[in-house]
């Protein structure tokens, strides 16, 4: 048995990242403008499709990337531009991001087609095995360690950190923190409320298309495809504090263990009992009793947060 929870760590520790640094785009633009973004995925989704594009021109992947970052970056930009920056509740800004959320799904349909598309791997690196001592593990069963989800939890933590510094100890980032806890006081010592939005709003996005790209490779590229690691990324963001960006961290990390160790109990359960029922299927389920029991009792989530924005 501690060979397969030790198993799920594993496994879980690489997803985890992904839902945090996910969670992080979506607290940077809430942290800084008060807006829940419902259009965070599919604005990644757009700017994954637009790296794909470029992959199949240029056949090379790394400006593939950079551009399709670059294409995120901008629609958050022009989003906040010439939508959000209209508005002044949290009801319009709601129905702005979910109005975006359809049009672009119907876009992508559009231009690219309902097929799904295919990306090639980022990272190539084999498995890792290795087995723990005979004396906590008599069957000699080894642990594997995926290469590949190691350099993607990898990039998305470093990624995560980097982020976190930049706001942290950046002139930029203070002006971003400075707007987020005091609009007005922002605007007194002379920060542009307007230009640091926008700065929020593209960084956020550009953050969702990385994921886009760590998640492609092991899926395909679909208008659907960062529906669920939105919502993932809404509940670590919960979970650890919408307004602290390493709360958004430390709650996807921890959710993603969490959900890996739980799907591991249903298994045993269902096992005893003889039930012919795939664990995996409570996934989602897992999500939003996270959420519930998060709200219910501790709203502000696991880290209180410094980087705060409109609650």
């Amino acid at each position: 048995m501690l060979i397969k929870i030790l198993q799920s760590l594993i496994f879980g520790l690489p997803q985890g990242l992904l839902y945090g640094l996910m969670g992080l785009g979506l607290s940077i633009i809430y942290g800084t403008t008060g807006a829940m973004n419902f259009a965070q995925g599919n604005l990644g989704m757009f700017g994954v499709f637009a790296g794909w594009t470029v992959l199949v021109i240029t056949k090379s992947l790394p400006f593939a990337l950079i551009a399709g970052v670059f294409v995120g970056a901008l629609a958050g930009y022009s989003m906040n531009r010439l939508l959000m920056k209209r508005v002044h509740t949290h009801a319009s800004m709601l129905i702005i991001t979910l109005g975006v959320l359809l049009v672009l799904d119907g876009l992508v349909l559009i231009v690219w087609g309902t097929e799904p598309l295919l990306f090639p791997d980022i990272f190539s690196a084999p498995p890792i095995l290795f087995t723990l001592p005979e004396i906590v593990n008599k069957n000699a069963i080894p642990l594997i360690i995926p290469g590949n989800d190691m350099l993607t939890g990898s990039t998305a933590l470093l990624s995560a950190l980097i982020l976190i510094l930049f706001f942290k100890l950046s002139k930029l980032g203070k002006a971003v923190q400075a707007r987020a806890q005091d609009e007005l006081g922002a605007r007194a010592v002379g920060v542009s409320v307007k230009k640091i939005d926008s700065i929020a709003w593209s960084i956020g996005i550009a953050v969702s298309v990385l994921c886009g790209f760590l998640m492609a490779p092991k899926t395909t590229v679909t208008a659907t495809m960062l529906i669920n690691l939105q919502l993932y990324g809404f509940t670590a963001a919960v979970f650890g504090g919408f307004s602290s960006l390493t709360g958004a961290l430390v709650g996807g990390i921890l959710l993603g263990l969490i959900e890996k160790l739980v799907v591991l109990g249903f298994d045993e359960l269902f096992t005893v009992f003889e039930l012919s029922v795939n664990a995996v299927d409570f996934q989602l389920s897992i999500i939003l009793v996270v959420i519930i029991i998060t709200l219910a009792i501790k709203p502000t989530g696991l880290i209180s947060a410094k980087f705060k924005g409109k609650v």
